[in-house]
């Protein structure tokens, strides 16, 4: 490949995933995107281990969990070097710990910072994807990223330790009486989550029933961490299958997580845990359609649900079911006994009443964030369906 198809590539790679990389020849740094200071790039710490390394695809990773990438052009001295990337937003104090690791000095904080947190998060998967995903438009060769991981990981999971372990542990729990009885207590949650059955949730967050979970860490905060965490990933399934949308319900499981790792009391756990599991059953009970809505009326609800923030208009969802605008007009009133456009109103004003309550956004920025045709229309609009200004509604939450 020559220097300007590489220069194309190196550029090309950059603007699809925002992933740093730099283009050498040589050894000596011909391009790089995006374009700092020497100073400022943190590749210099990791770089001689690259150098070293006698794979032409190779991943690495530093005391901090970053990842850096090489893809060395077959049978020249030019190579590529991506990195550094992060499964989580780089911000703050790892920031400080990144700094020190590459040697970086502190007059140049601002724009190390800048750097970091200009670079998507991506998860490791996802990093090795690219990575063999670049060779093959580099070399036309190809790997897989369990072809990858494998090459720096040779050693397998010792499955012959682990049925030992498996073993050993069922043994202990059998002479100490201990079992994990909690499957029946969770599926009796989880299928009150799914059909938002918040009554009998908290009867049963009551009741002197309950269950004992298996050792999942080695310390007690970090057990109830643990549990927490599962729970989550159970819980905010079963309420997508209730039929909350799945952003909703992943992104709440993120919440609630970070929230569980900065709590030290149990109890404060023990407190977070439940009324996250209540949470997700009172969205679902709040999603729930009425049984007699047709398939046309939930499909149009679905969709002013997912593109709440964008401009709605009858015509794309009628585009949307595969219906005429007419046709699904007439059905959707028959249904609900709404005009389809008040619902979409109603729903976007909704929608902002959350953001007056819960965010310090401005009055324009809600409006544009919504897509109303103007600020003035926005307030008239919720004045019309709440009877008093946004602002109103702000101070009248923030006082309660």
């Amino acid at each position: 490949m020559d220097h300007k198809d590489l220069i194309f590539l190196c550029d090309s790679f950059y603007n699809l995933t925002g992933l740093p990389i730099r283009y050498y020849a040589n050894q000596q740094l011909v391009r790089m995107q995006p374009r700092i200071p020497h100073e400022v790039d943190p590749i210099h710490e990791i770089m001689p281990r690259m150098l070293e390394d006698h794979h032409d695809l190779h991943y690495y990773m530093n005391d901090d969990l970053l990842f850096y990438g090489k893809v060395k052009e077959l049978r020249s001295d030019r190579m590529f070097l991506i990195g550094p990337c992060s499964n989580v937003p780089l911000s703050g104090p790892n920031i400080t710990s990144m700094m020190i690791h590459a040697k970086i000095a502190h007059q140049h904080r601002e724009a190390f910072a800048h750097f970091l947190t200009n670079i998507p998060p991506l998860s490791f998967e996802n990093f090795l994807h690219a990575l063999c995903f670049f060779n093959f438009s580099l070399n036309r060769t190809r790997m897989s990223a369990e072809e990858l991981l494998m090459l720096s990981n040779p050693i397998s999971p010792n499955l012959t330790r682990i049925q030992s372990t498996l073993t050993e542990t069922r043994y202990r729990a059998a002479e100490q009486f201990l079992s994990h009885d909690t499957y029946q207590l969770e599926q009796q949650i989880l299928a009150y989550v799914r059909e938002g059955d918040t009554k009998k949730l908290s009867e049963l967050f009551q009741s002197p029933v309950r269950a004992d979970a298996g050792p999942v860490a080695k310390e007690a905060l970090r057990q109830a961490k643990n549990i927490l965490i599962i729970t989550a990933a159970l819980v905010s399934r079963a309420a997508i299958q209730g039929g909350l949308d799945i952003e909703t319900a992943f992104h709440l499981s993120d919440i609630y997580i970070q929230q569980a790792e900065s709590l030290s009391q149990l109890d404060a756990l023990t407190l977070l845990l439940q009324r996250m599991i209540t949470d997700y059953a009172e969205r679902v009970a709040s999603e729930r359609y009425p049984s007699h809505l047709s398939s046309a009326t939930r499909a149009c609800i679905d969709y002013i649900k997912k593109h709440i923030n964008t401009p709605i208009l009858v015509r794309d969802i009628a585009e949307h079911v595969g219906l005429s605008a007419s046709y699904l007009t007439r059905t959707f009133k028959q249904d609900t006994g709404m005009k389809l456009n008040d619902y979409i109103n109603r729903e976007k004003i909704e929608e902002a009443k959350k953001l007056l309550a819960f965010s310090d956004r401005s009055l324009s920025e809600i409006s544009n964030y919504l897509c109303f045709s103007s600020q003035s229309y926005f307030q008239n609009l919720f004045r019309k369906y709440e009877g008093i200004t946004p602002l109103t509604y702000r101070h009248m939450t923030r006082t309660q």
